[in-house]
């Protein structure tokens, strides 16, 4: 059933909610107070339009990270940034938090709540972007909801059990590495990225990039050893904001997000 409400005033409801979450968070109890957090349906979001009182064709999904709420990507500066470079995409922020891992009710609360809705509204075009946990909550939900979803943008994306990632360096890349000695959930969604190594006309677009000094780099040199060069990029340091913030202007002025720029996330 598609629930009409759930993006109605998303920004009172968001607001308040995230209010009430951040004081808990800013107390001494800030990881119990995330980590003890309910999943809610429908799922809360803070949305943002492009244009006051006009609807894009296009929507931007953003997922957040371990320990942040729905409102990171704007205290961060990546919404402001992303209006600044166009006005092609109205924006929305989930507030994915660790509840909805744990009771692996991700893609299905996203794909009801946020992407049926979407289409409902007339977005014609749906793209994920999603940092550290995000990035794998960007996955998971384009891995159940392919048909909805035109592209994923992964910051230093958290990949899970690292045994599944040396399983397929060992077998020298995804499309060497059949699966056959991994299960679990990242095994799974693995087996689903492999496609882009075997099909990629038939996966979802994908942009991807990470600190040249982040921990999670096996996962990316795995994943982006599949992608067009210009799809992939490093930026100095770590597993941090700011790195993934020269990241994500660099995307901002190649296409599909500037027509007239230089299609190069990896300069």
């Amino acid at each position: 059933m598609v629930r009409a409400h759930a993006m109605l005033s998303l920004s009172q409801r968001a607001a308040l909610v995230l209010a009430v979450v951040g004081v808990s968070l800013a107390s001494g109890c800030h990881y119990a107070a995330y980590f003890m957090r309910d999943v809610r349906e429908p799922m809360l979001a803070l949305e943002v339009r492009a244009e006051p009182g006009v609807r894009q064709r296009c929507l931007l999904v953003m997922m957040p990270g371990m320990l942040n709420l729905a409102d990171e990507y704007l205290r961060r500066g990546f919404v402001e940034d992303a209006l600044a470079a166009s006005h092609r995409c109205d924006i929305v922020s989930v507030d994915a938090h660790w509840g909805y891992y744990r009771t692996r009710t991700l893609g299905a609360r996203v794909g009801e709540d946020i992407l049926l809705l979407a289409q409902v509204r007339g977005y014609e075009e749906i793209w994920i972007l999603g940092s550290s946990m995000g990035g794998m909550g960007a996955l998971l939900v384009a891995q159940s909801h392919p048909e909805r979803v035109e592209g994923v943008i992964l910051f230093a994306p958290y990949f899970g059990d690292t045994r599944v990632l040396r399983s397929i360096a060992r077998a020298g890349g995804l499309a060497a590495w059949d699966g056959s000695d991994a299960s679990g959930t990242e095994a799974a969604l693995w087996r689903w990225l492999r496609g882009y190594a075997t099909d990629p006309e038939h996966m979802p677009a994908l942009y991807l990039g990470v600190g040249d000094e982040d921990g999670t780099r096996i996962g990316f040199d795995l994943l982006a050893a599949e992608l067009p060069s210009t799809q992939s990029g490093l930026a100095p340091g770590g597993h941090a904001w700011a790195t993934w913030r020269v990241l994500w202007r660099r995307l901002l002025a190649s296409p599909p997000w500037d027509p007239s720029g230089t299609p190069r996330l990896d300069r």
